[in-house]
């Protein structure tokens, strides 16, 4: 479950970046200090290798930066929301807002895939992402993930 992957020391509901590669620095030096990850610069490289290759902007106000590294032994979930939006190249060319970043381990690409994919699915419901919009703390950010995952 999603809201299994989300500790609360790793959202942030006022990121400060205001350009794409800032943003993702922003979400991995987040990760690293909540989590004890020693390479924040590795990360990050990594993780802007895989956005040179296509925008992690799904549309709708989202973007999922992600990656899989030997840096970690299990997946981690960063939350940021960034109010207003940030240009982020994204499918639809709109500002996003929502962003999740996801770090897994290499050896597991299927489980990288699945939480891929259920992030997308619950994030084109237009209900969830007003919810997270509207979260004033991590805990119902925790909680509206626990409640989607229980439907």
């Amino acid at each position: 479950m999603l809201c299994e992957l989300l500790n609360p020391a790793c959202i942030e509901l006022d990121i400060k970046a205001k350009r794409k590669q800032a943003l993702i620095r922003e979400l991995v030096e987040l990760l690293c200090r909540a989590e004890n990850i020693g390479d924040a610069d590795d990360l990050f490289r990594r993780l802007m290798e895989r956005e040179d290759l296509g925008s992690t902007g799904i549309g709708n106000g989202v973007a999922i930066p992600h990656c899989q590294t030997s840096l970690v032994r299990e997946t981690h979930l960063v939350f940021g929301r960034k109010q207003p939006g940030i240009p982020f190249n994204a499918a639809d060319n709109q500002p996003v807002s929502l962003f999740f970043l996801l770090v897994g381990p290499e050896d597991n690409h299927m489980r990288h895939l699945q939480i891929l994919s259920r992030m997308a699915r619950y994030l084109h419901d237009s209900d969830f992402r007003l919810r997270l919009h509207a979260a004033a703390t991590a805990a119902e950010v925790i909680g509206a993930f626990r409640e989607k995952e229980t439907v």
